[in-house]
């Protein structure tokens, strides 16, 4: 099952991240994806790339989805590359920044 509890998602955000996405059981971060058109949203873990100079860790604890979330999942402006996390709109705690 897809299905995760809400203690299970926290702890993800508990665990450092780093700063390119490879999904894999290992993943140091979990989001909410769309795997096809369909709009439905399921766990997603994914790797982040090693800090960078110029990147800013964020601890996210608060996305919103809008209207262009929805039309990027759906494919409504070209051809969209799945999995797709929507939700630009973040606010959190920044952990790390780089040099």
């Amino acid at each position: 099952s897809d299905a995760v509890e809400f203690d299970a998602f926290a702890k993800a955000f508990a665990k450092p991240s780093q700063s390119a996405s490879v999904e894999g059981p290992d993943g140091n971060c979990l989001g909410w994806a769309a795997r096809d058109t369909s709009g439905e949203l399921a766990p997603y873990k994914f790797s982040r790339r090693e800090l960078q100079p110029n990147d800013v860790v964020i601890k996210i604890t608060h996305a919103g989805m809008c209207h262009s979330d929805l039309h990027t999942i759906k494919g409504d402006w070209g051809p969209a590359k799945y999995p797709v996390v929507p939700g630009h709109e973040i606010v959190g705690i920044v952990t790390e920044v780089g040099s």
